[in-house]
């Protein structure tokens, strides 16, 4: 009996040494994700992983909207020790999570070089998740600010559907005619987005910065700055002024018909196609560029590990490597407009391949690729406030209840103050 005994215990032992990385028996996975517009996505891959690893339960938290609530969640949870153990979250709200030793340093948990080159990601992919050139995040999914138009409405105008505009001043002349058609508003300029992304995406296809390279002197309100504070002006004066509403509300009127062009993200297009189907021919065009310095700040998600238990932070790691590998990239790809990073999945014939064919509105994202930039995030802890308080005097300049030039001062001194 002790010769069997013996026997055993050392055949448990070369299996765990063997086996124990690669299993992680009767462990649970909270995840949280958002925007909630993905949730149906992230059941699916989440159901699909638990297929595969029955012995990691997965328990997918209840949607939450916005990334920044998220985050607020997330930092609440870390004061009550209810901390999920993984995150879907936009790499523009990463540093408070880094900041407050939150975030899990992916290196510790077997992201290594090897293993990095297994996932099989697109060039550069993980310097999306990559902060003071640590890695704690792994990109899901890229999205880009991108124009869509109702091709029916910019032909009644008179411009031409298959060249749209490129720079701001022609996409600008081009809304205020539909803007002159009865019935229709010209544009909407999206503001309210998480992280302020589609202005700070303006600001960027103009050739400017949101601060200074060392993140120490303010840089917005520069040249290209006041134009971008023009150009959300003119967008006012075109007819956005008389329609203010909320992103959600201006993509429900751009399905509808009634709007002619929207600077929204690519990861809105499945949606979008699908409302507009049988009401008009809906197009997607890159975002106009300022010069040959124009830059677009690269959005999506990425997957982070807040898990505070050694043995779930190797599940999380697990449940990460299924997440962007070329099965659940594939479900990704053709159930929102992000953009799959990984290789296998984009030329595969039989997964994402074929896309562009099928779905050529992708394009415009696609073409933006070449000229990617960091989505940019104040430093410090009132970094969420920061994004607050210049949603505000975007809305303000858009509603012409504030002259652009008075509005970015004051707006400079407000984020200033939080900086300090």
């Amino acid at each position: 009996m002790r010769s069997i005994a013996i026997i055993a215990a050392l055949t448990a032992a070369i299996y765990g040494c063997c086996y124990g990385e690669a299993r992680t028996e009767d462990v649970s996975l909270r995840i949280s994700a958002a925007p909630s517009i993905y949730q149906a996505t992230y059941k699916k891959i989440t159901e699909e992983f638990q297929k595969r690893h029955p012995d990691i339960k997965v328990d997918l938290l209840p949607p939450v909207r916005e990334d920044e609530e998220l985050l607020q969640n997330t930092l609440r949870s870390a004061m009550t020790g209810e901390l999920p153990d993984v995150l879907f979250i936009s790499p523009n709200v990463m540093r408070p999570l880094i900041g407050r030793k939150i975030a899990v340093k992916l290196e510790t948990v077997g992201a290594n070089m090897q293993a990095l080159t297994n996932l099989d990601l697109i060039a550069g992919a993980t310097g999306v998740g990559t902060v003071d050139d640590t890695l704690y995040g792994i990109p899901f999914g890229v999205s880009v600010p991108i124009v869509v138009y109702n091709a029916d409405l910019v032909a009644k105008a008179g411009g031409s559907p298959e060249q749209f505009p490129t720079t701001w001043p022609e996409t600008i002349e081009l809304i205020t005619k539909i803007s002159a058609l009865e019935g229709s508003l010209g544009g909407f300029m999206e503001y309210d987005n998480t992280g302020n992304w589609t202005y700070k995406a303006l600001v960027a296809t103009l050739g400017g910065r949101m601060m200074s390279p060392d993140g120490k002197q303010i840089e917005f309100d520069d040249a290209q700055g006041q134009e971008a504070f023009k150009i959300l002006q003119a967008f006012g004066q075109a007819g956005q002024a008389r329609a203010d509403m909320t992103r959600d509300q201006a993509r429900q009127a751009f399905a509808a018909g009634s709007m002619g062009v929207l600077i929204t993200s690519s990861g809105a297009l499945p949606a979008l196609e699908k409302q507009a189907a049988g009401k008009f021919s809906l197009r997607a065009a890159p975002l106009p560029l300022g010069g040959p310095e124009g830059r677009i700040p690269a959005a999506g998600t990425v997957l982070m590990i807040t898990a505070r238990n050694e043995q779930t932070k190797k599940a999380a790691w697990e449940f990460i490597k299924f997440a962007v590998g070329a099965d659940a990239q594939t479900i990704m790809g053709n159930n929102t407009g992000l953009l799959s990073v990984n290789k296998t999945a984009l030329q595969d014939p039989n997964r994402l391949g074929n896309q562009q064919e099928a779905r050529p509105n992708q394009r415009a994202a696609i073409a933006e690729l070449s000229r990617l930039t960091e989505w940019y995030a104040f430093p410090g802890d009132n970094s969420v406030k920061i994004t607050d308080i210049i949603k505000r005097y975007l809305q303000a300049v858009l509603t012409l209840n504030r002259q652009p030039e008075e509005a970015l001062a004051s707006m400079k001194k407000d984020v200033g103050a939080l900086l300090k």
